[in-house]
């Protein structure tokens, strides 16, 4: 079970250090000096499991922690169900910079009514001054942990989740907030009883919102993962739009179908280098069995120009749809959805019989014969 805050800045101009595939479900944060994080206590003063929150949520343990905050495992006291309570990181509380971004996250996520982006169901602060988030446990594994177990994934798989993904994204870029940090680590793949799993898109704790555009970043300085920044971002954080986060997708997309990023063994300073040369791996090269059609649309979410790239996460979803394996999955019915079913109607080059007795019997009889279409 995770909610996962895993928002970092880097220096790219000076980033020379290695940076590996995490390889756990959270991604590393820069904790301060002393500072310990994923699940150990830290050294700082902070909450403790059996606290409660805003008098009505009870924390468990800790579940997560990354750059910006720490998440725990709750339980709502009135109603019994568990929750995910992030709060921000006791260590890092003071800083104007983190307060918005944290204030931010809170905002896009309100926002957001895509049932691909996590829920967020309270916030507020406590009589500490630190500032909470509660959304909903989320049971699954995000998509980092879920390569590393399996590797590449069927080409309409892969699809599938980067379809889900682009409906998170669209929404949030309809409402002008441009995520700046895709990755597998911030996707999750939930479950959910009686139904497929679902992507959920996580952590907007670095997102934009274009209205107000430069006040989280520093100049020369990239928000987000380096392995994931556009070129543009690595240029001008606070001046990127909806195609960044497109190239984001397109990189997600390679590691989906080729079970590994496209900048395996390289650190950011060389990734930086790179892309700036317009060297960017083929996904044909990593998988040659792929439709050449698929390839294309991989490599033009990648390309060096904005310009040159889909335009929007919608025109991207058109271009990826033919390759979904959406039409071979029956659809997830609530119980009363499937109550209601219409049956299948009979082939025509059937005979009709007729009906002993009019109501449901014939038609459960129907069912039984012809199936659902």
């Amino acid at each position: 079970m995770k909610i996962a805050d895993s928002s970092t800045e880097i220096d790219v101009t000076l980033a020379s250090e290695n940076v590996p595939a995490p390889a756990h479900a959270v991604a590393p944060p820069r904790p301060a000096a002393g500072s310990k994080v994923h699940g150990e206590a830290l050294s700082v003063p902070t909450l403790a499991p059996g606290d409660i929150v805003a008098d009505r949520y009870k924390l468990g343990p800790i579940i997560g922690a990354g750059g910006m905050g720490i998440v725990y495992k709750a339980q709502h006291l009135g109603l019994g169900t568990w929750v995910a309570v992030k709060v921000i990181r006791p260590d890092i509380a003071q800083s104007s910079s983190i307060w918005r971004r944290f204030s931010r996250e809170a905002r896009a996520l309100a926002a957001l009514h895509n049932k691909h982006v996590v829920r967020v169901h309270d916030a507020g602060t406590l009589p500490s001054g630190l500032r909470y988030l509660v959304m909903e446990l989320l049971d699954g594994t995000d998509l980092r942990r879920l390569i590393q177990k399996g590797g590449a994934l069927p080409p309409d798989r892969a699809v599938d989740y980067a379809l889900q993904v682009c409906s998170a994204l669209g929404d949030a870029h309809r409402l002008h907030i441009i995520h700046r940090d895709v990755k597998p680590e911030n996707i999750f793949l939930a479950h959910y009883r009686a139904c497929e799993p679902t992507i959920k898109l996580l952590d907007f704790g670095v997102a934009l919102f274009q209205d107000d555009a430069g006040q989280l970043t520093v100049p020369g300085r990239g928000v987000g993962s380096p392995h994931y920044l556009s070129p543009e971002q690595m240029q001008n954080p606070s001046g990127v739009d909806q195609r960044s986060d497109i190239w984001a997708v397109g990189l997600l997309i390679f590691e989906l179908l080729a079970g590994r990023s496209p900048f395996r063994g390289l650190n950011a300073a060389q990734i930086c280098l790179k892309i700036a040369k317009g060297d960017m791996p083929a996904i044909a090269d990593a998988c040659p069995t792929l439709p050449a059609e698929l390839c294309e649309i991989v490599q033009r979410c990648l390309a060096l120009d904005p310009a040159q790239r889909f335009q929007s996460v919608d025109e991207l979803s058109s271009a990826l749809e033919p390759f979904s394996g959406r039409h071979r999955v029956a659809p997830c019915l609530h119980a009363h959805e499937a109550a209601n079913a219409t049956p299948a109607l009979e082939e025509a080059s059937e005979p009709k019989k007729a009906d002993p007795k009019p109501g449901l019997v014939p038609r459960l009889f129907g069912w039984a014969s012809t199936g659902p279409s």
